[in-house]
């Protein structure tokens, strides 16, 4: 094991019982590397390659942020080509290994610690010998390196031990994070992997190993039983509202899993070869963004929002205490930089401390500035700007962009990525050639035609995948029609296909791609670190008994989210309540992604038949709040619909009807209006930027900086019958 506490601490006032300072105590598991395996259905568990590169951005973005003294333990497994794991075999993530480093993580935690648990990799099922407490029959497990030696599986009931012994004994706080998956099914997609038993025979659960192994756990079965049960009286009087059966809906800790039971946790390449778990990098992306005192719901909402605005197959979730304060500590408010490590002088080039281990991309953009700089928002300070354009496994190599002196550039210099958090607006589309299909059908002439629409008007904003995963794919369906599918090959719901002999058929392809971009895009806007956002509060309310539309929005009570969305009956009423606390007036905006891939008004409304309204936003006065009533319905024969609300914030005159679009059927049509002089703020930019005859940006930075006057929030809202 690779224990390594540490002595850092601040002054910030955190003591535990009879004044000692707390220390916060994580262990991080990241398994790239499986011995082979073979399950008695046919499936394995095939080697991952963003595990272990996972686990070291986790550990550094805790070492960069919490105050407390730190004591974290790190169990790899790097798949570096050979018969074994790399690094040595005390820190392999053995079973043996796992059960020790748990056994020690609970022996040393003190009263008032906090604990923090991360897993990135495979995730499996078992038959359960807990019947009672298991109706579908199965246990949920972690899966060790060694499980093709007849190992045993870490499962969801050994875990449930840890965590009420930490939390009952040790009274620590505890926050668990799985990046693996407990369901199956192959993709379609290009490097692209799910974190589960893949190559089951058909018919078969590839996630469910019968196979004759050990069957005791941690400790004995009465143990295991009583903590599960302990965990489930915490609970009681909470209804389980996640798609998640990991471990029993508690008060005591917090749970992010990846996805719900039924769908697969993915890890995807990026362009320049390094792999990522789509969650693991959401939420890392999403503490980034964060201020120093964030709830666990408030970070969950972004990560949920980034990973199901690409990959709609997977919908992260969160069990537990929501409204806790994430890591139980407070956040250092850092800024995340690598160091210039060498300088090649007559090719204009810089060599930077950051690589394929750390998820460093082709195309990533540093700026570099003089040494010693804290305040990277002063302009003087910044030298110039480099490009990465040769990876390596912890260093890259960056060219300097024009306009930059390489004579000004120094060694040890910071250099800041200045792409972190943006929004990509160029998307790469993968041209997926099936082999299941009828050789009478010319799937070569039928892409190639795509290729050619996606080429000729893209815009800039499409491009043909030329390495790394795709944002978009293209297939042709048996029945001879255009598909789209996300990047793990499944069809992008909502969409509907086209016909290849349809007039302009892949006219329409290309245009469907651009109309997605745009809204996911919009989706992708996360609430930016700014004055604005601590000073306003914005929630949902239930309408207080026998109101009616034709009086007041008045009172209310708060609804709470049903697992990963708020769940709406339809024609129901909902009170978006804003509470402004700062000192000025803010002007309030409510948008509506809905499923069909149209972004409406909400608030102000639109004149009957209209799509912009001739309000461009509702007034909140200081130190004042307000109600706005929203309706929602759905479609005859729909059994659920699922709409995003964004509630936008600004401190200026601004208009942000520009980001409506109609639904995916309907012609595209913008918004006419105008801005003035005033508007200058950060979403403009992103709005010039998809209104670009030919687009020349890879990615856009729409969040404003801490003084800046704008924010959003969001609602994921669930319309349905039962």
């Amino acid at each position: 094991m690779n224990d390594r506490p540490s002595s850092e601490s601040d002054d910030k006032g955190f003591s535990g019982p009879r004044g000692v300072m707390p220390t916060f105590r994580a262990l991080l598991v990241g398994i790239d590397f499986y011995f082979p395996n073979s399950l008695p259905n046919g499936a394995t568990y095939v080697p991952l390659r963003g595990c272990v590169s996972d686990v070291d951005r986790i550990e550094k973005a805790l070492r960069a942020r919490i105050t407390l003294p730190h004591d974290i333990t790190t169990l790899l497994a790097p798949n570096v080509g050979d018969e074994a794991p790399g690094g040595p075999e005390s820190v392999w993530p053995t079973y043996k290994n796992m059960k020790a480093a748990l056994d020690g993580l609970l022996a040393r935690t003190q009263p008032g610690d906090h604990v923090y648990l991360h897993y990135s990799g495979h995730g499996g099922r078992v038959p359960t010998k807990f019947t009672s407490l298991k109706p579908d029959g199965f246990d949920e497990t972690l899966v060790p390196t060694d499980i093709g030696d007849g190992s045993r599986y870490v499962r969801d009931l050994d875990i449930a031990y840890y965590l009420d012994a930490l939390t009952r004994n040790r009274q620590a706080t505890v926050t668990v994070v799985l990046d693996s998956c407990h369901s199956g099914g192959a993709t379609r997609g290009v490097n692209i992997a799910p974190r589960c038993a893949t190559g089951a025979r058909e018919g078969t659960d590839p996630t469910l190993d019968t196979a004759e192994r050990p069957a005791d756990g941690v400790v004995s079965d009465d143990e295991l039983y009583a903590a599960w049960k302990r965990l489930e009286a915490t609970g009681a009087g909470r209804r389980a509202a996640t798609a998640t059966t990991w471990l029993p809906e508690a008060r005591d800790y917090v749970l992010l899993a990846a996805c719900r039971d039924v769908e697969t946790a993915l890890e995807v390449r990026l362009d320049g070869g390094g792999s990522t778990g789509v969650m693991t990098a959401a939420f890392l992306d999403a503490l980034e963004g964060l201020g120093k005192d964030q709830t666990w719901k408030a970070l969950y909402e972004r990560v949920l929002a980034s990973v199901h605005s690409k990959y709609s197959s997977q919908t992260p979730q969160l069990l537990g205490q929501g409204e806790r304060q994430v890591f139980g500590a407070e956040l250092r408010p850092v800024v995340s930089t690598v160091m210039v490590n060498d300088i090649d002088a007559p090719n204009r080039r810089v060599k930077l401390s950051a690589g394929l281990a750390t998820g460093t991309h082709a195309g990533a953009k540093f700026g570099i500035f003089s040494p010693g700089t804290t305040d990277f928002t002063q302009p003087n300070l910044r030298v110039g700007a480099a490009i990465v354009d040769r990876m390596m496994a912890v260093e890259s190599w960056a060219s300097l962009e024009e306009g930059a002196a390489i004579d000004s550039v120094a060694l040890g210099a910071p250099a800041l990525l200045e792409d972190a958090g943006s929004i990509e607006l160029r998307r790469a589309v993968n041209l997926f050639h099936r082999d299941d299909l009828p050789p009478e059908i010319d799937q070569d002439q039928a892409l190639g035609a795509v290729g050619a629409e996606i080429k000729a008007r893209g815009r800039g904003f499409l491009e043909l995948l030329a390495g790394g995963t795709p944002h978009y794919q293209v297939a042709l369906t048996k029945d001879r029609r255009y598909e789209l599918w996300d990047p793990s090959g499944k069809p992008i719901p909502n969409v509907g296909t086209v016909a290849i002999g349809a007039p302009g058929a892949a006219t329409i392809v290309v245009d469907r791609l651009l109309h997605l971009l745009r809204y996911q895009t919009i989706l992708e806007v996360a609430e930016p670190v700014s004055g604005l956002r601590d000073d306003l509060r914005v929630e949902l309310l239930a309408p207080p008994p026998g109101w009616s539309e034709r009086t007041p929005a008045e009172g209310g009570t708060v609804i709470r989210p049903d697992g990963d969305a708020y769940v709406i009956r339809p024609d129901a009423w909902v009170f978006v309540h804003v509470v402004n606390e700062s000192n000025s007036p803010v002007n309030i905006a409510v948008i509506d992604l809905g499923d069909d891939w149209g972004i409406r008004a909400l608030e102000p409304p639109p004149p009957e038949g209209r799509m912009i309204p001739t309000r461009r936003y509702s007034t909140v006065d200081a130190r004042t709040e307000a109600r706005f009533a929203l309706q929602f319905f759905l479609s005859q024969g729909r059994g659920s619909s699922l709409d995003v609300l964004k509630i936008f914030a600004t401190l200026g005159d601004t208009d942000f009807w520009w980001l409506l679009h109609t639904a995916l059927d309907n012609p595209v049509t913008r918004s006419l209006t105008t801005r003035d002089a005033a508007a200058n703020d950060a979403l403009f930019r992103l709005r010039e930027a998809l209104d670009a005859e030919e687009n020349t940006q890879r990615a856009v930075r729409p969040r404003s900086a801490p003084g800046d006057g704008w924010t959003t929030r969001q609602f994921r809202v669930e319309t349905r019958r039962t």
